[in-house]
């Protein structure tokens, strides 16, 4: 299923938010959340494209490894 760039970005920092509370905190996928915005942002500049997010985020992790 596609899904708008813009949305992927508004969950995975709200994803981000909610990590960060004291009792949820786990700085590694925080970052990792982080990234894969950061990523999606440069990639896609037109945020209301639709992507399959599974498939870039695959992609994401290849490059993230590198």
């Amino acid at each position: 299923m596609k899904v708008k760039v813009s949305l992927v970005i508004q969950s995975h920092l709200s994803d981000a938010l909610v990590e960060m509370t004291p009792n949820g905190w786990d700085p590694m996928q925080v970052q990792e959340r982080l990234r894969f915005v950061k990523y999606l942002v440069h990639h896609y500049s037109n945020i209301n494209q639709e992507i399959l997010v599974d498939f870039v985020y695959e992609q994401f992790k290849q490059f993230d490894n590198k």
